[in-house]
């Protein structure tokens, strides 16, 4: 596959990039601002705090979009807690909470910005997968089987995360990306704390109020025992950000990047352990998974090792859950403990949500040859049952998600984009061998066929973002090794001992 590029244009387009001044910028901010006030005004619900918040950070990201991109992960994270301390009406009539829109507009702007910063230049086959995979999700939005609303309410959970690919290829740089893995490091160990707060401390009065007015039953293991939920909108997001905070943790212990050791191993041990004790067996044995990938690669071994690696990682855990989980103890560490074990030492048996699981995502594998149009974006999200959607099966897996919403043309494109991201993270984690490839191998296979899962509020995004940056950046090194000339040694003259030899030509 051929491909020019102009590295220099790109580089000098990323970090001096020009960005728009003055009356222009303005006025773009204004337009935004006014429109998000709209959907705000629809909805009835903490108009005050999106009152103050959208104008400064829509102007922040049209004036200097790496400033806040290095920012947004702090806002995904605190959204949750942010939500339940701030006081919200009860008219919800479109949106549900426009506190919820913030982080989509920010993304859409920056995926605006880096439209003349060469996102889509240096093109390769994951972009195009990642290409074709955003037009289904739009035109399925439109799918006549769905309501509008739902469509159009799904994009923000499907096709807006998505388009984090684009910013990654266009505004992240080795400084910024480092700093991205860095800051999500930090905010894991801080959500770890308070989840763990939260766990043997108590809940806070405003997680209590949540939670009696959300009836969140999900959240109750019996026993008057209650999972936390961290900072989070929901205990699912919480242990899916931990389990990226403890491969952030890791991708950064080498000497270049971490920081004092003991320190170092204390933050990775923290998050571990809160992982541990939010009790989300799936999201344990995806982390494991990719510790063992992570290890393997930064051994550089082949494609089947690396493999090899991440299986032997989580047949050792079951190995070891069998043979030394106990049943914890009482109280909620027990508890907690109890059901973490029953699902590790038999993942196929009564004890685990695992069957339910398969069997959930071969239905939905399955409509996609039944239906090979799908039923529409928003038919596997939450905007379904807000507008009335009657096929609201979402399967909490990628591939079941895919055939149920997109049809079989969907599954194929999500199949190519599965394969050829593994393939490129993997590449560039052997290849690299730094701290942000090893991460981004690492995040892949911690939140393993839960891409495009946009109840992920706070890590769907960082999937995508860091994808499209390894993709450019592999991208550019193929494009550089093939402009340099090929080093060929002179042939080897043979003559006779003692012979003179012979200088230039005859």
């Amino acid at each position: 596959m051929s491909v020019h590029v102009d590295t220099a244009v790109i580089d000098d387009a990323v970090t001096t990039g020009h960005e728009p001044t003055g009356t222009s910028a303005w006025l773009l901010v204004l337009v935004g601002t006014a429109a998000c006030l709209g959907v705000a005004l629809a909805s009835g619900t903490h108009l005050g705090l999106v009152v103050i918040v959208l104008p400064i950070v829509v102007a922040i990201t049209w004036q200097s979009p790496r400033t806040m991109l290095a920012v947004l992960p702090v806002w995904m994270v605190m959204l949750g807690v942010i939500r339940r301390l701030t006081p919200g009406g009860g008219n919800i009539t479109f949106s549900g909470d426009p506190v919820l829109i913030i982080g989509p507009i920010i993304i859409l702007l920056l995926f605006l910005t880096s439209l003349g910063r060469g996102a889509f230049q240096n093109r390769t086959r994951l972009s195009g997968v990642v290409a074709a995979f955003c037009t289904i999700a739009l035109l399925e939005s439109l799918n006549p089987s769905e309501r509008l609303l739902s469509g159009l309410g799904g994009l923000l959970f499907i096709l807006v995360p998505m388009l984090a690919f684009w910013i990654g290829r266009a505004l992240v740089d080795e400084v910024l990306a480092l700093q991205l893995v860095r800051t999500i490091a930090v905010l894991s160990l801080c959500a770890a704390i308070y989840g763990l707060i939260q766990q043997f401390h108590g809940l806070p009065s405003w997680d209590r109020a949540w939670i009696s007015t959300k009836g969140y039953s999900a959240l109750s293991l019996g026993s008057n025992v209650i999972r936390a939920f961290g900072s989070f909108s929901s205990a699912q997001e919480y242990a899916a950000f931990l389990s990226v905070g403890v491969v952030a943790w890791l991708a950064l212990a080498s000497k270049q990047t971490r920081i004092f050791l003991p320190l170092h191993v204390a933050a990775t041990v923290t998050v571990g352990v809160a992982l541990w004790y939010e009790s989300e067996r799936t999201a344990v044995f995806l982390t494991v998974l990719a510790i063992g990938v992570m290890v393997s690669a930064r051994l550089r071994l082949r494609p089947y090792g690396v493999l090899a690696g991440g299986i032997g990682a989580v047949l050792l855990l079951i190995f070891l859950g069998g043979h030394f989980g106990g049943g914890g103890g009482g109280g909620a560490s027990g508890t907690l403990t109890a059901h973490n074990v029953s699902g590790i030492r038999n993942p196929l048996g009564a004890g685990s949500s695992l069957p339910g699981h398969i069997k959930a995502t071969k239905i939905g594998i399955r409509q996609a040859f039944t239906h090979p149009f799908g039923h529409g974006t928003g038919s596997i999200t939450i905007a379904a049952n807000r507008y009335g959607h009657s096929r609201t099966v979402g399967t909490e897996f990628d591939p079941g998600n895919m055939g149920i919403a997109f049809g079989i043309f969907g599954l194929a494109v999500y199949v190519a984009f599965a394969w050829y991201a593994i393939k490129t993270t993997y590449r560039a984690a052997v290849i690299r061998r730094d701290a942000v490839s090893i991460f981004g191998l690492g995040l892949l296979m911690a939140t393993l066929f839960q891409w495009t899962n946009g109840d992920l509020y706070s890590v769907c995004w960082v999937i995508w973002l860091f994808v499209g940056y390894l993709d450019i950046t592999m991208a550019r090194a193929d494009a550089e090794a093939a402009l340099m000339p090929a080093v060929v040694e002179a042939p080897q003259e043979w003559r006779k001992p003692g012979a003179p030899r012979h200088h230039g030509r005859e």
